[in-house]
């Protein structure tokens, strides 16, 4: 016995220190074994001996098992740790999708009653006849514009109970983006609530989602395109999150949208350029709904005007503003020591294609405008993401949002200068 308890006191310094009822450090004093195998003297000595042979019985039993683990272990070759863990995350990956197609259901799910494919039928071309009439709506704390493109990580619920539904469903994929201040933590809030709370953004943008992506831990990456705005006549659902019915808004100089619905509309989207990136970069604004053809109910901001003179100069304005803004900012990079060809400003292909003598005769001039009055603040960045961007959808015309643009870039030329001018002088100065 005393070879034993030397055995067993090695096996617990070398390998293990079990903890029962008692505090670790306890199991490392060798009097504990000697005191559970002394004869009990009293009542209370046995009750006492007995709780501590129990222990050491469970303890002998972990220490066996620990040698005999020990003993059939491989040894010599490592364990393949990384493989396994990649092949647990595909199978739980996996695991989440069969669970979301047996909750959302799939889009391509059949059904064997009659009545029910009538029903999905009539509720399918419903949606395709006006596909705002059950939109979801993304309320966050920023603002998408039309035209633009944009890429979201989605980890809250019920946003991603969102996607999830909305890609299961026909295309096209629509879906609102409009401003929520403090974003989903003001969500229940009764001021913001829709479409009557009195901080409530009723004015949003319509959004397609393009393409999700499943991440390994349960949230979404989402890339979706802006293609027109909307507003919110009144909401269907809240939880688990906002749907709404809601109406397409129109700038008051689109005017008859059947000219230029098949250029916009045909195969690859706007047709402005022969190579797919660019072709993917100006992806049309999906505003062409005629109230009139389609039945669809569209907001229009203003009575159709008969000149746009005023279009036409302010237009050329904003393209002169966006020259002075780019030479701004390559005299700031000489001055910093930049060599002139390096510092030499490039607009991106999507504002390039805009400017009146690269655009298709083809496409309309109140359609390209409109693409213009958003796609050069987006482009470089004139206003916040949150109210700045709001009033840009809230113009009631494209030559009203082109005059914000306008002021916009005045503004930061101004800034700009100022930046140069102290710049100039600490080059003089030095």
């Amino acid at each position: 016995l005393p070879g034993f308890e030397r055995f067993v006191l090695s096996r617990v310094r070398d390998t293990c220190i079990l903890r029962t009822n008692r505090k670790a450090r306890d199991f490392a004093r060798p009097e504990l074994f000697t005191r559970a195998f002394q004869p009990a003297t009293s009542h209370s000595q046995f009750r006492h001996m007995t709780r501590e042979r129990s222990s050491m019985s469970r303890l002998l039993l972990a220490v066996g098992l620990c040698g005999t683990c020990a003993a059939y272990a491989p040894t010599g070759s490592p364990r393949p740790r990384r493989g396994l863990v990649v092949r647990r995350a595909e199978d739980r990956a996996e695991q989440i999708k069969k669970l979301n197609d047996m909750f959302y259901g799939t889009s391509t799910t059949t059904t064997d009653a009659a009545g029910d494919a009538s029903t999905d039928a009539a509720s399918a071309a419903d949606d395709a006849a006006d596909p705002l009439s059950d939109l979801p709506l993304w309320r966050v704390q920023w603002n998408a514009l039309p035209g633009e493109r944009q890429v979201y990580n989605v980890h809250v619920p019920h946003y991603t109970a969102l996607f999830e539904k909305l890609v299961r469903g026909p295309k096209p994929w629509y879906f609102g983006h409009i401003l929520l201040p403090g974003g989903s933590a003001n969500l229940r809030i009764p001021k913001y609530a829709l479409p009557d709370g009195p901080e409530a953004t009723t004015l949003g943008t319509v959004m397609e989602c393009l393409a999700v992506e499943r991440r390994t831990d349960g949230c979404l990456v989402v890339v979706s395109q802006g293609v027109g705005r909307f507003r919110v006549r009144d909401v269907k659902r809240t939880l688990p999150h906002d749907v709404v019915d809601a109406s397409w808004v129109l700038d008051k100089e689109e005017g008859d949208h059947e000219a230029w619905r098949a250029f916009e509309f045909g195969p690859g989207g706007v047709k402005l350029s022969s190579t797919s990136a660019e072709v993917a970069e100006l992806s049309p604004l999906r505003l062409d709904r005629a109230p009139v053809q389609s039945g669809i109910v569209v907001e229009e901001m203003a009575e159709p005007v008969d000149d746009d003179t005023a279009s036409d100069d302010v237009e050329q304005r904003v393209w002169d503003a966006v020259a002075v803004d780019g030479g701004l900012l390559e005299q700031i990079l000489m001055a910093d020591g930049t060599p002139a060809e390096q510092a030499k400003i490039r607009l991106p292909p999507s504002l390039l294609a805009l400017k009146p003598e690269a655009a298709p005769d083809a496409w309309p001039t109140a359609r390209r405008r409109l693409r213009l009055s958003f796609a050069v603040p987006a482009a470089l960045g004139l206003v916040d993401v949150a109210e700045g961007r709001q009033g840009l959808l809230e113009a009631g015309s494209t030559a009203d949002r082109l005059r914000q643009v306008e002021r916009a870039l005045t503004r930061r030329a101004a800034h700009l200068r100022g930046i140069l001018s102290q710049k100039l002088q600490k080059r003089r100065e030095n």
